[in-house]
Parts: structure tokens; C-alpha cells; sequence
């Protein structure tokens, strides 16, 4: 009988409700990971770090899904702001400990609208705190509004909006792909079609990171960590046009690499993975790693 192929695994970080005490994930996401050949996995928010030196080794990947706003202490905002949503910063530690691990070990990763956000912000960047108040490029009366006036031949509005009302299914706006980018390379294609649901967006760049994609009022759709494999943030959500649709080949191509990575986690779970977190005074923990790679 001939082995079978085992899938590699994606981590999925949820959405929290912290008042609740839920976490929940979106069906797209997971249904957009099993179509690529991976098997999604959710993974739990918590303070105990041996949860993940346990978990992390078993993982051949990661999404950072939308959500909350992230806290704007972690890049020197203001410590509140009217148009906040309510904070996570439970979730944001979880962030930043997967981060520091898929960087350090060269992890495939993805991040999903807030997921390219905190990416940002992890790296070093800043955000808009709502793109209506302070972003220029557009209209900021349409950007409030999340509608298009006049629809284009091909249904597509010439003008960009961010909080689209219409379902999410339904593409809103052109993105323009940096073709010379692994996202240019993956989708083969210099223009997009992308739906749109954020009040924020990257306003500084990290210095490790590039900008691969625009908007047509010139912000920031999507970022890659310049030395790693695969680490990639999109503004919009791909996971509603995955399997054989549009964006599916960004979700194989996580699950592709991730496959290839699976070498680096199975030495880590022969060697063993220690994590220790240290409160450094600045605006992330600074988080080490003890092992025998």
C-alpha cells in the first residue's frame, strides 16, 4: 500500500471577542486552505507560551485573518481615538509570537487585511487610524460612504472605496500589482480585481518590507517581507475568491511553500522549541527562541 501524502498544516488565527470569551473564524478561510491542498488548523489565544511550543512544530504555515483594530501604541499613535474598534491585545501578543516564529524560521505566512496591518506594524510600520480623517489620496466623502456612484462596463467602480457595501464576493476596485514582487509572479497579473473592507491602511512602510500593490487612490494594498520566502500581507480578502477563482493560486501557493518548509519543523520537534518572552519597554515584547537549528 503506497504512503499517502500528507497535507501541510495551516495555522488560523481567529477573531476574538474578548467580552464573550469566543474566538470564531470565517468559513472562507478554512474552506480557501483545504482547496489549496493544506488542512487549516485554528489555533488558540493564549498567555501560556507552552501551548505554542507545542503547537508552533506541527505547523507548516500561518494566515493572519482580519479583525479589531490593532492597539496604535504598538506605532506610536495616540492611546485613543473615537473611530476605534474595540482592542484584542490578547490576540496581538499571539501575533507578534507568530511573527518573531515565522520570521526566525522562515514560515510561510499570509496576512489577511488586519493581517497585513499588524504585519506592518510588527515590522515597524504605521497605520492610517481611519482612512476617511487622514488618508488624501481620495475622496474621503466616498470613502466614507463605501459606495460607488457610476459602475464601470465591467461592473467594477472607477473609484476606489474601502468599506464596500456590497457582498464580499463581489470585487469593488482594481489593485495595481508590482509585476517585479513574488505576489506579481504568483498572480501573473499586473491589475486585480479586490473587494474592500477596512476603515485603516498602511501609512509608513516597515523598512523590511516592500509595497507590491496600490490602489487607485494610492494606498498601500499589499506588502512582503523582502528577505523571507513567504511572508505577504494583502489588504483585501482573497479567501472569497479561492479554489479555482481568482486569487486560489495565492492560497496554493502558501500551501506549495508551506510543503517545502516542513523539513524546519520536524527538526524542531525532535530538537524541542522554548520560547521566552521578555516585556522589553518598547511597543512589542521582545521574544527569543531556544533551540538546536
Amino acid at each position: 500500500m503506497s504512503k499517502v501524502e500528507q497535507r501541510p498544516v495551516i495555522g488560523i488565527v481567529p477573531t476574538q471577542v474578548p467580552d464573550e470569551d469566543i474566538v470564531r473564524v470565517n468559513d472562507h478561510y478554512t474552506k480557501a486552505v483545504i482547496a489549496s491542498g493544506a488542512a487549516p488548523l485554528v489555533l488558540p489565544i493564549s498567555s501560556d507560551l507552552s501551548v505554542y511550543e507545542s503547537i508552533f512544530p506541527l505547523l507548516n504555515g500561518f494566515i493572519l485573518t482580519g479583525g479589531q483594530d490593532i492597539d496604535p501604541a504598538r506605532y506610536g499613535g495616540p492611546s485613543t481615538y473615537e473611530k476605534l474598534s474595540d482592542l484584542t491585545p490578547q490576540r496581538e501578543e499571539v501575533e507578534c509570537l507568530i511573527l518573531s516564529y515565522a520570521y526566525r524560521y522562515d514560515i510561510p505566512t499570509l496576512g489577511i487585511c488586519r493581517g497585513m496591518q499588524v504585519m506592518n506594524v510588527f515590522f515597524g510600520g504605521t497605520l492610517y487610524l481611519d482612512l476617511a480623517d487622514q488618508f488624501q489620496g481620495g475622496d474621503a466623502a466616498h470613502l466614507q460612504q463605501g459606495s460607488c456612484g457610476a459602475i464601470s462596463s465591467n461592473g467594477i467602480c472607477p473609484v476606489v472605496g474601502h468599506w464596500q457595501k456590497d457582498h464580499y464576493e463581489q470585487p469593488t476596485h482594481f489593485v495595481k500589482i508590482v509585476r517585479a514582487s513574488k505576489l506579481g509572479s504568483i498572480l501573473a497579473d499586473g491589475e486585480l480585481a479586490t473587494n474592500s473592507m477596512h476603515h485603516q491602511g498602511v501609512r509608513d512602510v516597515a523598512p523590511l518590507l516592500d509595497p507590491v500593490a496600490y490602489g487607485p487612490d494610492g494606498l498601500v494594498e499589499a506588502i512582503e517581507v523582502r528577505d523571507r520566502t513567504f511572508m505577504m500581507g494583502v489588504q483585501w480578502h482573497p479567501e472569497y475568491f479561492a479554489g479555482e477563482r481568482s486569487m486560489g493560486c495565492i492560497f496554493k501557493t502558501l500551501s506549495m511553500e508551506a510543503s517545502k518548509a516542513r523539513s524546519r519543523e520536524e527538526r524542531l520537534r525532535e530538537d524541542g522549541l522554548h520560547i521566552e518572552r521578555q516585556d522589553a519597554g518598547g511597543r512589542w515584547p521582545s521574544i527569543h527562541f531556544a533551540d538546536c537549528i
